[in-house]
Protein backbone atom coordinates (compact mmCIF):
# COMPACT_ATOMS: atom_id res chain seq x y z
CA UNK A 1 0.00 0.00 0.00
CA UNK A 2 1.37 3.43 -1.15
CA UNK A 3 1.72 5.69 2.05
CA UNK A 4 3.14 9.21 2.29
CA UNK A 5 5.79 7.64 5.53
CA UNK A 6 7.16 5.26 3.01
CA UNK A 7 7.32 7.47 -0.34
CA UNK A 8 8.91 10.95 1.02
CA UNK A 9 12.01 8.99 2.24
CA UNK A 10 12.75 7.53 -1.43
CA UNK A 11 12.86 10.98 -3.59
CA UNK A 12 12.88 9.11 -6.66
CA UNK A 13 9.85 7.00 -6.19
CA UNK A 14 7.90 10.09 -4.81
CA UNK A 15 8.50 11.82 -7.94
CA UNK A 16 7.51 8.79 -10.50
CA UNK A 17 4.33 8.69 -7.85
CA UNK A 18 3.09 12.45 -8.18
CA UNK A 19 5.51 14.18 -10.45
CA UNK A 20 6.30 16.33 -7.61
CA UNK A 21 9.66 16.58 -5.51
CA UNK A 22 8.97 16.17 -1.32
CA UNK A 23 9.26 20.16 -1.25
CA UNK A 24 7.07 21.11 -3.78
CA UNK A 25 4.65 18.32 -2.27
CA UNK A 26 4.65 20.19 1.00
CA UNK A 27 4.28 23.63 -0.52
CA UNK A 28 0.93 22.34 -1.91
CA UNK A 29 -0.04 20.58 0.98
CA UNK A 30 -0.61 24.03 2.71
CA UNK A 31 -2.70 25.11 -0.07
CA UNK A 32 -4.27 22.05 0.18
CA UNK A 33 -4.78 22.10 3.83
CA UNK A 34 -6.34 25.81 3.08
CA UNK A 35 -8.52 24.41 0.55
CA UNK A 36 -10.12 21.71 2.83
CA UNK A 37 -10.81 24.64 5.74
CA UNK A 38 -12.53 26.27 3.41
CA UNK A 39 -15.18 23.66 3.17
CA UNK A 40 -15.07 22.08 6.23
CA UNK A 41 -18.51 23.51 7.66
CA UNK A 42 -20.32 21.63 5.10
CA UNK A 43 -21.05 17.90 3.98
CA UNK A 44 -20.06 15.77 0.75
CA UNK A 45 -23.26 16.85 -0.42
CA UNK A 46 -22.49 20.47 0.54
CA UNK A 47 -25.01 20.95 3.40
CA UNK A 48 -24.05 22.58 6.34
CA UNK A 49 -23.07 20.50 8.77
CA UNK A 50 -24.81 19.63 12.31
CA UNK A 51 -22.23 18.17 14.12
CA UNK A 52 -18.63 18.16 14.75
CA UNK A 53 -16.35 17.48 11.76
CA UNK A 54 -14.66 14.30 12.82
CA UNK A 55 -17.39 11.77 13.92
CA UNK A 56 -17.62 8.40 12.78
CA UNK A 57 -15.31 5.92 11.70
CA UNK A 58 -11.86 7.09 10.50
CA UNK A 59 -11.16 6.49 6.84
CA UNK A 60 -8.07 4.51 4.61
CA UNK A 61 -6.93 8.12 3.95
CA UNK A 62 -6.97 9.69 7.58
CA UNK A 63 -4.19 12.53 7.21
CA UNK A 64 -3.85 15.51 4.51
CA UNK A 65 -0.67 13.98 3.35
CA UNK A 66 -2.65 10.73 2.52
CA UNK A 67 -5.28 12.42 0.82
CA UNK A 68 -3.31 14.51 -1.41
CA UNK A 69 -0.95 11.45 -1.81
CA UNK A 70 -4.22 9.57 -3.22
CA UNK A 71 -5.12 12.39 -5.67
CA UNK A 72 -1.68 13.46 -7.23
CA UNK A 73 -1.18 9.66 -8.15
CA UNK A 74 -4.31 9.37 -9.63
CA UNK A 75 -4.26 12.77 -11.66
CA UNK A 76 -0.56 11.58 -12.68
CA UNK A 77 -0.84 8.20 -13.76
CA UNK A 78 -5.14 7.81 -14.36
CA UNK A 79 -5.80 4.06 -13.95
CA UNK A 80 -8.51 2.46 -13.35
CA UNK A 81 -10.23 2.87 -10.05
CA UNK A 82 -10.16 -0.47 -8.61
CA UNK A 83 -6.39 -0.12 -9.46
CA UNK A 84 -6.25 2.89 -7.73
CA UNK A 85 -8.38 1.68 -5.04
CA UNK A 86 -6.24 -1.65 -4.65
CA UNK A 87 -2.57 0.92 -4.17
CA UNK A 88 -4.34 2.85 -0.89
CA UNK A 89 -6.40 0.03 0.47
CA UNK A 90 -9.69 0.51 -1.02
CA UNK A 91 -12.56 -0.28 -2.58
CA UNK A 92 -13.43 1.14 -6.25
CA UNK A 93 -16.97 2.95 -5.14
CA UNK A 94 -14.81 4.33 -1.92
CA UNK A 95 -12.43 5.68 -4.24
CA UNK A 96 -15.08 7.43 -7.14
CA UNK A 97 -16.45 9.23 -4.07
CA UNK A 98 -12.49 9.91 -3.20
CA UNK A 99 -11.72 11.16 -6.77
CA UNK A 100 -15.06 13.54 -6.82
CA UNK A 101 -14.48 14.43 -3.22
CA UNK A 102 -10.45 15.68 -3.65
CA UNK A 103 -10.38 16.87 -7.43
CA UNK A 104 -11.78 19.87 -6.38
CA UNK A 105 -9.90 20.36 -3.40
CA UNK A 106 -6.84 19.95 -5.68
CA UNK A 107 -8.42 22.50 -8.03
CA UNK A 108 -8.56 25.13 -5.58
CA UNK A 109 -5.44 24.78 -4.12
CA UNK A 110 -3.51 24.78 -7.41
CA UNK A 111 -5.37 28.15 -7.74
CA UNK A 112 -4.46 29.66 -4.29
CA UNK A 113 -1.18 28.94 -5.06
CA UNK A 114 -1.53 30.80 -9.06
CA UNK A 115 -0.73 27.35 -10.32
CA UNK A 116 -4.12 27.16 -12.53
CA UNK A 117 -3.69 27.03 -16.50
CA UNK A 118 -5.26 29.47 -18.51
CA UNK A 119 -8.03 28.80 -20.06
CA UNK A 120 -8.36 31.29 -23.21
CA UNK A 121 -5.33 32.12 -25.92
CA UNK A 122 -5.61 35.90 -24.83
CA UNK A 123 -5.47 35.43 -20.86
CA UNK A 124 -2.08 32.83 -22.15
CA UNK A 125 -1.05 35.83 -24.25
CA UNK A 126 -1.69 38.20 -21.14
CA UNK A 127 0.49 35.80 -18.94
CA UNK A 128 3.45 35.93 -21.41
CA UNK A 129 3.18 39.58 -21.80
CA UNK A 130 3.25 40.18 -17.88
CA UNK A 131 6.42 37.65 -17.87
CA UNK A 132 8.48 39.01 -19.93
CA UNK A 133 7.81 42.92 -18.62
CA UNK A 134 8.96 41.33 -15.04
CA UNK A 135 11.70 39.26 -16.90
CA UNK A 136 10.44 36.12 -16.12
CA UNK A 137 9.94 33.92 -18.80
CA UNK A 138 11.78 31.29 -19.25
CA UNK A 139 11.54 29.36 -22.75
CA UNK A 140 11.62 25.76 -22.31
CA UNK A 141 12.06 23.52 -25.78
CA UNK A 142 12.64 19.46 -26.82
CA UNK A 143 14.85 18.55 -29.54
CA UNK A 144 12.46 15.87 -31.97
CA UNK A 145 14.04 14.01 -34.65
CA UNK A 146 13.55 15.06 -38.39
CA UNK A 147 14.47 13.21 -41.78
CA UNK A 148 17.46 13.74 -42.14
CA UNK A 149 18.79 16.03 -45.57
CA UNK A 150 20.31 14.15 -48.34
CA UNK A 151 22.89 17.41 -49.18
CA UNK A 152 25.85 17.88 -46.69
CA UNK A 153 25.71 21.77 -46.85
CA UNK A 154 21.79 21.19 -45.67
CA UNK A 155 22.56 18.36 -42.83
CA UNK A 156 25.17 21.21 -41.20
CA UNK A 157 22.44 23.80 -41.34
CA UNK A 158 20.03 21.59 -39.72
CA UNK A 159 22.03 19.94 -37.19
CA UNK A 160 21.78 21.42 -33.58
CA UNK A 161 25.21 20.36 -32.38
CA UNK A 162 23.43 18.09 -29.45
CA UNK A 163 23.03 14.69 -30.64
CA UNK A 164 25.81 12.38 -32.44
CA UNK A 165 23.64 10.89 -34.47
CA UNK A 166 24.19 13.88 -37.36
CA UNK A 167 27.31 16.04 -37.73
CA UNK A 168 30.70 16.07 -37.42
CA UNK A 169 31.43 13.68 -34.90
CA UNK A 170 29.15 11.10 -36.33
CA UNK A 171 30.75 11.89 -39.96
CA UNK A 172 34.40 11.53 -38.04
CA UNK A 173 33.64 8.33 -36.49
CA UNK A 174 32.22 6.71 -39.95
CA UNK A 175 35.56 7.39 -41.33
Amino acid sequence: MLNYNFLRNNERAFLATTSLTVFEFEILLIAFAEAFAETAHRTVTNEVRFRKKGGGQRGKLPSLEAKLLFILSYVKNYPLQSYHGLQFGLSQPNTCRQIHNLLPKLKRALEILGCQPDRTAADFAERLRNQVERGELVQDAVERMRERPQDVETQKLYYSGKKNAYGEEFDNWRG
